[in-house]
């Protein structure tokens, strides 16, 4: 499942903007220190310092990422006049995980810098509730059948074109089916990865000399650093999802591309809107 995830990226962030409010997303500089109170309690000072600290990356996504997702999806409406082929869709998806890396990026930079202003008891509660995150979907994900895992692999494929799409016709359905039982199960490599790197960051943030660099070492070095076993299903699941995914485009219905159309529409005009042009 985790691989789809990370396959429709390119429309879970349309679909996330599309859900946002433009009173949510002129606060993101209130919730975010809000989200991170649910894995460490922070004074209010250090709430405060936070939120100064996410004004440099809350402008810069503003100014520059949400012209870059008018841009992506200009270019996924263009490609739909065409025949679309899973090689596009993989394009989709490599374009939004690429903006979506830049943000983690970006986000990174502020924790680290914000570092020097919690205690060791803070970062002893942060990463505590790092590992309680680990341990609840292992036993979420991995104790899952065979069975259950391509149900869920086929609700994600399904759920997320539908909300561009709308109702999914039977041939389509199928199409979604039959892909979701020839994934291979990804789970168990992507919760041994996500230990592994759980296990790096928590003797990173021992905050000894150098600590910052170690982080960013690491996060740079994570790609390269994961395992053939990892590898290998991710590539072979993202070419059984984006062949299926180019199947399902290319026998749209009227009323499909009708939708599709529609929401292509109301993403621009939301992004717009959220950067204050009003064209």
């Amino acid at each position: 499942m985790q691989t789809l995830k990370r396959l429709v990226v390119f429309l879970t962030v349309a679909v996330l903007l599309a859900g946002c409010t433009s009173f949510a997303y002129n606060r993101l500089d209130w919730l975010i220190p809000w989200y991170v109170g649910s894995y460490v309690d922070l004074t209010g000072e250090q709430r405060a310092h936070l939120r100064e600290r996410l004004t440099t990356p809350l402008e810069w996504h503003r100014s520059e990422e949400l012209a870059n997702y008018i841009r992506i999806l200009d270019r996924m409406e263009a490609d739909l006049d065409d025949e679309v082929t899973a090689a596009i869709v993989r394009r989709w998806a490599d374009e939004m995980i690429e903006a979506a890396e830049r943000v983690q990026t970006s986000l990174l930079m502020v924790a680290l810098e914000f570092g020097d202003e919690v205690t060791d008891e803070q970062t002893g509660e942060f990463v505590e509730s790092l590992w309680e995150r680990q341990r609840e979907l292992e036993e979420e994900l991995a104790g899952r059948s065979d069975e259950e895992y391509a149900d869920d692999d086929y609700d994600s494929l399904a759920e997320t074109l539908e909300r561009f799409l709308g109702r999914l016709t039977k041939e389509q359905k199928v199409i979604l089916r039959e892909a979701s039982v020839k994934l291979v199960r990804f789970d168990k490599a992507w919760l041994d990865e996500r230990r592994a790197w759980l296990e790096k960051m928590q003797n990173l943030l021992r905050r000894e000399p150098g600590w910052r660099e170690g982080i960013l070492a690491a996060y740079k070095e994570r790609e390269a650093l994961r395992s053939a076993e990892y590898k290998a299903a991710f590539e072979h699941n993202m070419g059984i999802a984006t062949q299926a995914y180019a199947e399902v485009i290319g026998i749209m219905t009227d009323r499909q591309k009708r939708k599709a159309t529609k929401e292509f529409e109301d993403l621009r005009r939301l992004l717009r809107g959220l950067m204050g042009d009003s064209s």
